[in-house]
C-alpha cells in the first residue's frame, strides 16, 4: 500500500498484488458518520453507463457481498474503503496547448452521454453560508491567531458579492453531471486519454454551469487572469462534441461559486474545531488560503461571458 494523494474527503492508496494494482480510497469521515451505500451505487451506475458510452473511467470493484463501502477494522466507524481499477497517468500538462481542446471533448461528451437526473440539484451546489458567517469566522480565525483570518477579512465582501451571484438551475435542463471537474480530478494517460476521477459528488446539474466552471477550473491563473485563447479551444472543442452547454450570464457561474464558498466554509470550520488533527488543520489551512486567493473578480466573469459570445457560444 503507497499513499499517492489525498483530498478534503479521503485519501487515495495504490495497492499492489500480485493479481494487479487498485486504488483504495479511505474515505474521511467522523465516529459517528456513516457514508450511504445506496448513494454510491447510484454514482457507480453513472459511471457504469458513462463507461458503456466510450468514455474511459476507473471502474469501482465491490468488496465483500457485493458492497461498495467497507468498513475497515472491527467497528464500522473507524474507517470506510473504496476500492477501484488502477489506471496509471500522470497529472495532466495545464502548460500542453492541445489540452484546451481535449478537456472541452471531454466535458462534451460526458454531457452528451449524460443520463437523467435522478433527484433535484445538491443545495452545496446553488446555496450559499449566511453573509454573516463570514464575519464570525474571521473574528474566530483571528481569536485562535490563524494567518487566514485577515485575509477573509479582506475578502468578506467580494465573498458577498459572489453569493448574490447563485442562484437555483433551472430544473429542466439538469443532466447528471461530475461536478468536481478541475485538474486534480483528471489522469492522461501514455495513450493520450484524459480520465476523469473522483465521482463522488456526481449529480443533477446544468451543463452552462459545469461549462463555466470548468473555464475557471482550467483556464485562469493565480493571478486572476484568463488564457483567452485556451478558453476559445475548449469551448470549440464542446461543442464540437455535441456538448449543449452555454456560457450564458454571470449566473451560468452559480455553481462553481456556490461549490468555491461551500468549501471554504467547511474547510474553516474544519480548521477551527479544537478535536481536528494536525494533519487534517494543516491540509485546510492551506485550502482556505488557495481558495481566498482564486476568488474570481466580478470583471472576470464578464469578460469570459464576453469570449464565450465572441466564440458564438
Amino acid at each position: 500500500m503507497t499513499a499517492v494523494s489525498r483530498g478534503a474527503a479521503g485519501r487515495i492508496w495504490r495497492l499492489d498484488l500480485a493479481a494487479g494494482r487498485y486504488a483504495v480510497k479511505e474515505l474521511f469521515t467522523e465516529p459517528d458518520e456513516q457514508p450511504d451505500e445506496q448513494s454510491v451505487r447510484r454514482e457507480v451506475a453513472v459511471t457504469e453507463h458513462l463507461e458503456a458510452a466510450g468514455i474511459r473511467l476507473p471502474r469501482s470493484l465491490p468488496g465483500p457481498g457485493g458492497r461498495f463501502l467497507v468498513p475497515l477494522g472491527q467497528d464500522a466507524g473507524i474507517a470506510w474503503l473504496r476500492l477501484y481499477q488502477w489506471i496509471d497517468g500522470v497529472p495532466p500538462d495545464l502548460t500542453d496547448p492541445g489540452l484546451a481542446a481535449q478537456i472541452g471533448d471531454l466535458l462534451g461528451r460526458l454531457h452528451v452521454h449524460a443520463p437523467p437526473p435522478l433527484g433535484t440539484a445538491d443545495p452545496w451546489y446553488e446555496t450559499t453560508p449566511d453573509p454573516a458567517t463570514w464575519d464570525q469566522l474571521a473574528h474566530a480565525a483571528r481569536a485562535q491567531g490563524a494567518g487566514w483570518g485577515h485575509a477573509l477579512v479582506a475578502r468578506a465582501n467580494l465573498l458577498r458579492e459572489l453569493a448574490a451571484l447563485v442562484t437555483p438551475a433551472d430544473n429542466d435542463r439538469l443532466v447528471t453531471c461530475h461536478q468536481d471537474l478541475h485538474p486534480d480530478n483528471v489522469l492522461a494517460t501514455d495513450s493520450g486519454d484524459l480520465v476523469p476521477l473522483d465521482w463522488d459528488d456526481t449529480g443533477p446539474a446544468c451543463p452552462d454551469r459545469e461549462l463555466a466552471g470548468l473555464l475557471m477550473f482550467w483556464h485562469v491563473n493565480e493571478d486572476g487572469q484568463s488564457d483567452d485563447a485556451a478558453v476559445q479551444r475548449t469551448l470549440a472543442a464542446y461543442h464540437a462534441a455535441g456538448g449543449p452547454g452555454h456560457v450564458r450570464d454571470e449566473q451560468s457561474f452559480g455553481m462553481y461559486l456556490a461549490a468555491r464558498l461551500n468549501f471554504l466554509h467547511g474547510q474553516a470550520t474544519v480548521a477551527l474545531d479544537p478535536s481536528t488533527t494536525p494533519e487534517h488543520r494543516r491540509y485546510a489551512c492551506t485550502e482556505i488560503s488557495d481558495t481566498l486567493a482564486r476568488l474570481p473578480a466580478l470583471p472576470l466573469m464578464s469578460h469570459l461571458i464576453r469570449l464565450a459570445a465572441s466564440a458564438g457560444d
